[in-house]
């Protein structure tokens, strides 16, 4: 153990114990906190006076020719290179759940461990001050892979993952994997644990589950035995935008020799990691998201109180949102005036929502798209000339609607009169 880290245990706090305070800020520290099920977190940290960012290391697997260690800080002597972040080593926990265990990807049959990280990442910023989209993640093989699985639990954090395991059922070192089963799954299957929580072993499930593609860059080369299942990983993340309520940008960094299972230089990668942070990565979220977590959409409002007009607009692609009071259940109703020919589509009508309202609203026929903001949407038949619509949305308890939302589709620049709200 270097003395570094020796000087920060004997400087331990707990999560709670976290703040602003300059006191805290002066010295390397470890910060403690457990899982639900009381499973230690430890996490080596070195603080920033006003902190910009902060940067986590996640744990790769442990070297086989050396005692595991446990807790495992990795890269914490990186922290110099980031003298204006707060930067965290995460060790990893299931390190806890036996002295042999090397590695164990955070599989474990008793709880997410995957989420209760996330959870300690994101309580760590609400005390330090860091908006969670200044977050990013980095790890390297099972850290790369736990970079991808937290950054999805977190929706607006930025992965870089480096030679990243996407599927432990693909991974080719099936010792390591059945040491995972024996000592962190206690003799379980790791199919089974799949089976029955495809989001604990898996990147893509992870991000189906969470609804979110967070902005991430993986890392890689051509000799690297993942490799055609990273390209496959990254193109079938396209296919996740209709499906997600958060999507951030996905890039695919190819080094330029065939290195197999390795990392990038020291040098490389602290000036890869600084100016990628620097690289704006806007993640469009639209409603809803996690119950609480409500990032409202950049919508130009049109306030309408109950019963008022809006009097007279010309509908284009972009949507024309209208503010609504927050309801559950709303009815709308307007005139509007189709010089073309009839159409099945030729409006949309969106809804911007928060709560759980994802199931009530496929019921009643709304489809998912991030073009053009859209959200979750249906189409309104226009018939030629004048007609009047009625279209009604009722959420499930609990749930709320922000605002509404029209736009044009088949039909070019229909005219909509006296909208009514109640």
């Amino acid at each position: 153990m270097s003395n570094k880290i020796a000087a920060a245990m004997d400087a331990t706090l707990t999560l709670s114990d976290v703040s602003r305070d300059p006191e805290f800020s002066s010295r390397d520290r470890v910060i403690t906190s457990e899982t639900t099920r009381g499973l230690g977190i430890e996490a080596f940290g070195n603080f920033a006076a006003e902190p910009k960012k902060l940067l986590c290391f996640l744990p790769s697997a442990q070297r086989k020719d050396a005692p595991p260690q446990a807790p495992f800080y990795p890269r914490w002597s990186w922290a110099s290179g980031f003298p204006e972040w707060d930067v965290l080593s995460l060790s990893d926990p299931m390190l806890n759940s036996s002295p042999d265990l090397a590695a164990s990807w955070f599989a474990s049959s008793e709880e997410d461990i995957v989420s209760e990280l996330a959870a300690f990442i994101k309580e760590f910023c609400e005390r330090r001050g860091i908006n969670i989209a200044d977050v990013v993640l980095y790890g390297s093989s099972m850290g790369g892979y736990g970079a991808l699985m937290i950054a999805a639990e977190l929706k607006v954090a930025r992965a870089v993952a480096e030679v990243p395991q996407l599927d432990l059922l693909q991974y080719p070192d099936k010792d390591s994997l059945a040491d995972v089963e024996k000592m962190a799954l206690q003799g379980r299957s790791l199919a089974s644990l799949t089976e029955e929580h495809p989001e604990r072993t898996n990147v893509y499930e992870r991000l189906l589950s969470t609804r979110s593609v967070p902005p991430m860059t993986i890392i890689t080369n051509r000799g690297d035995s993942a490799f055609q299942e990273t390209l496959e990983f990254v193109d079938r993340v396209q296919s996740l935008a209709d499906q997600s309520d958060s999507v951030g940008s996905v890039s695919l960094h190819l080094t330029s020799r065939n290195e197999g299972h390795s990392v990038q230089p020291t040098p490389f990668m602290l000036q890869f990691l600084k100016s990628t942070a620097e690289i704006p990565a806007p993640t469009t979220t639209y409603f809803p998201p996690v119950e609480g977590e409500a990032r409202r959409l950049a919508f130009p409002l049109w306030h309408v109180e109950d019963g008022d007009s809006w009097g007279e607009r010309d509908l284009n692609e972009s949507v024309t949102w209208v503010k609504w009071t927050g309801e559950n259940e709303l009815r709308i109703a307007f005139d509007v005036e189709n010089s073309a020919a009839a159409s099945t589509k030729g409006m949309v009508f969106s809804v911007a929502a928060k709560g759980s309202t994802h199931e009530s609203l496929t019921q009643q026929g709304f489809h998912f798209s991030t073009y053009r903001g859209v959200g979750y949407f249906k189409y309104v038949e226009l018939p030629a000339g004048s007609s009047t619509q009625n279209i009604s949305v009722r959420l499930e308890s609990g749930a709320s609607i922000e605002a509404i939302g029209l736009a044009a589709w088949d039909v070019k620049s229909p005219l909509v009169r006296d909208l009514r709200l109640s």
